[in-house]
């Protein structure tokens, strides 16, 4: 039976198929492989009526770069093996590609040749997804590289710091220490000349020891990720500020539940962090009145929410803005500190995956929130 007798013949309820989302064809045998069916749903994919690409070869709607490898499958196929599900791309009448995902098989009539039967669908937005997916992978990746050799600078310029210019400086203070003995009986212009170098260098070696913290508080430190509970944290937070909350008479009312105080964390960065909100909410406290400090502990979605509230002096966020965690950020100048507390404490809460937040008014006290994800 030739092709012709073939289309004339197929009897494929058309009624049926046209629901279908893809598309059925018969074509003839390679190599010519002419359309001998194709259901109505080919107008809506390739934009050809049934007529139409009844009038052509398969091949020529195949995009040229896939015609060879299609060619050769379905060569292969009627030589035995095996047909497996074949991706490629169809060129529509208005001249837009497609991809298609072509499920086909050989059929075995009366001819001797068998001819190839297939269903086709649309997988073009699967397939654009995938080429939007892999090329986010792509600028993940190179981001990731960037951030892996800036990190690696810092890094070295941290090494720097703390070793290369910080023993310069120790030299100079101690030098400064020792002219300083000899004219400490001195009120001369050369005294007071080696006070102010002394001072300065003085000042120096703090900047870079603040420095080298900062730094090192955005090391990875994965492994050093362990189970501890937040109650011993707090109660170590507590004891090493046992003389500030004597003197302050400050009280604590503490709500961890039970199920959320074990967690995996980093440690010395949990108890830097308490340390800090604590030791603020006793410094910035009220004039005669003593600090009422509550620490609460909740789950949120995946999140650990703890949050640490006092009724001290309170701060105008209006007018502090997002300076509040800046390095050497001061708001309060009648207080003794350098302005690191509260740029550590965010670094170090980013740094293991979480935010921290800060509700506050003059007067009325702070509350700091900070969210940090719960490990298994």
């Amino acid at each position: 039976m030739d092709v012709k007798e073939q289309k004339l013949s197929l009897t494929i309820s058309d009624g049926l198929l046209k629901n279908l989302e893809g598309m059925f064809y018969k074509l003839s045998s390679p190599p010519q492989l002419a359309m001998i069916y194709v259901s109505k749903v080919c107008e809506r994919m390739t934009g050809y009526s049934q007529e139409e690409l009844l009038t052509i070869d398969f091949l020529d709607i195949i995009y040229p770069d896939d015609r060879g490898r299609i060619l050769l499958q379905f060569e292969r196929a009627l030589g035995g093996e095996r047909i497996n599900s074949l991706e490629y791309r169809i060129i529509c009448k208005d001249g837009k590609l497609k991809w298609v995902k072509d499920i086909s098989r050989i059929s075995y009539k009366e001819q001797e040749t068998g001819d190839i039967e297939g269903y086709i669908i649309d997988i073009t937005t699967e397939k654009n997804e995938k080429t939007t997916i892999k090329s986010l992978k792509q600028q993940h990746d190179g981001l990731l590289t960037e951030l892996t050799h800036k990190y690696n600078e810092l890094m070295q310029f941290n090494y720097i710091v703390s070793h290369n210019l910080r023993s310069p400086i120790a030299n100079i203070i101690g030098l400064t220490e020792i002219i300083k003995f000899h004219y400490a009986d001195e009120a001369s212009e050369t005294g007071e000349l080696i006070n102010f170098i002394a001072d300065s260098a003085q000042s120096i070696d703090t900047v870079i020891q603040d420095l080298n913290l900062v730094l090192s508080s955005r090391k990875p430190m994965n492994e050093k990720f362990e189970m501890i509970r937040l109650n011993e944290i707090i109660s170590s937070v507590k004891s090493n500020l046992k003389k500030q909350i004597k003197e302050s008479r400050a009280t604590f009312n503490i709500d961890i539940p039970k199920e959320l105080d074990h967690v995996r964390s980093i440690k010395s960065y949990l108890q830097s962090i308490f340390y800090n909100l604590i030791s603020n909410a006793i410094k910035y406290r009220k004039e005669r009145m003593d600090p009422a400090i509550s620490i609460k502990a909740d789950k949120q979605d995946t999140y650990l929410k703890v949050q640490v509230s006092d009724k001290g002096l309170g701060m105008d966020l209006n007018s502090i803005g997002d300076k509040l965690f800046g390095l050497y950020k001061k708001f309060n100048f009648d207080k003794e500190g350098r302005g690191l507390g509260l740029h550590m404490t965010k670094t170090q809460i980013e740094s293991m995956g979480g935010r921290i937040e800060v509700i506050s008014e003059p007067d009325e006290g702070s509350t700091f929130t900070f969210f940090l994800p719960l490990l298994s």
